[in-house]
């Protein structure tokens, strides 16, 4: 049987890294390609070790391929892992759906920002839409045509078991230990808001077309999501918090190839779960009233992403993050036709977050 290409879109980040330990593991798979960004080093690194003949960086000369859409173009691959994080992902996303088969999507801005219009194209190329997040994918698995209602289950973050009123005295240093997940810097502070959580009900809203969608504070990540039946059923889905697994089901996808004999207990503390404080994380609850407005999304996205910066820079308090993200989203209003209207939307939230 001849094997399926993949090519890994950010492929230096965590995502990335992890998309390359499953295709080892995979012998029906075999990668032909990487896009990357700015960690060079790390890049070589993988080029050396994995014998890559195919890669493509804006930041790295090479002589094959001047363009993504031409270096996808040659290599024409059956998957696509998209896990370029932030907006530049949201467009590649877009420009690799024409050159596959099917996209295994990690980044979180395409279904956020530009849903609609990834969904439009993946149907216009007959393209599979596959999600790797691991609440998405859990929903993904356990899905019918019978669903009255989703729920997906968070963290809380690093702020968790703090009180409200401790908030704004948190660093940087604080925020980035989160107690679950080893995550990029932006995506562990996004958890610490609930920020990531208001996406990932943005993106079930995109892949299973309904806003029945609840959220619970579940501290093990055991319970990835369930699916309340109109029958009264619940089907949940439980195992380790372990990204490789969404990862490897993502490719092979309807089967499962990928073995990890590692599960967790059946025990109480791992089906605990608490009601959001609207206290604490009140950019998520603000999240979940613009599911119907993508361009208030847009402003949500661009407006998190310079919040977060300017946290990590320790320009601003933890709690100002939440604070910026609402103020731009209530200063952007109208309808989004095109992609660049996106871009457009993007760039005058990010001025304005930039500008609180």
């Amino acid at each position: 049987m001849e094997k399926k290409s993949v090519i890994i879109l950010g492929a230096t980040g965590s995502i990335g890294l992890q998309t390359l330990e499953v295709i080892k593991k995979l012998p029906d798979f075999e990668l032909s390609g990487i896009v990357f960004g700015k960690n060079l080093t790390l890049a070589r690194k993988i080029i050396k070790e994995n014998k890559i003949e195919n890669y493509y960086s804006p930041f790295y000369p090479n002589y094959k391929f001047s363009s993504l859409e031409e270096f996808l173009e040659n290599l024409k691959p059956n998957i696509v892992v998209s896990a370029i994080p932030g907006f530049d992902g949201m467009i590649s996303s877009l420009k690799a759906i024409k050159y596959t088969k099917r996209l295994a999507l990690a980044t979180k801005e395409a279904l956020v920002c530009a849903g609609p219009f990834v969904k439009q194209e993946c149907k216009k190329f007959n393209v599979e839409l596959i999600p790797i997040d691991s609440e998405h994918s859990a929903i993904f698995q356990i899905f019918d045509n019978f669903v009255e209602r989703i729920m997906i289950t968070a963290s809380g973050g690093a702020v968790r078991n703090i009180k409200t009123g401790k908030l704004s005295k948190l660093t940087p240093k604080d925020i980035l230990k989160h107690p679950v997940w080893n995550m990029g810097k932006r995506i562990t502070v996004d958890s610490s808001t609930m920020v990531n959580k208001a996406f990932e009900v943005m993106e079930a809203y995109e892949l299973f077309e309904t806003n029945n969608i609840d959220v619970y504070i579940h501290p093990t990540g055991t319970v990835h999501g369930a699916v309340l039946l109109k029958d009264g059923t619940v089907k949940i889905h439980f195992g380790f918090p372990d990204m490789k697994i969404p990862i490897a089901y993502s490719l092979t996808y309807p089967e499962r190839k990928y073995i990890n004999t590692n599960w967790p207990e059946f025990s109480s503390k791992n089906f605990e779960f608490y009601e959001v404080d609207k206290e604490k994380y009140p950019a998520f609850f603000y999240g979940k009233t613009i599911l119907n407005d993508l361009s208030k999304r847009i402003a949500f996205n661009a407006a998190d992403e310079i919040a977060v910066e300017r946290f990590l820079k320790e320009e601003i308090k933890f709690t100002q993050i939440s604070e910026i993200i609402i103020k731009t989203c209530e200063q952007i209003k109208g309808k989004v036709n095109s992609i660049d209207d996106i871009i457009e939307i993007d760039k005058i939230s990010r001025k304005y977050a930039k500008n609180i």
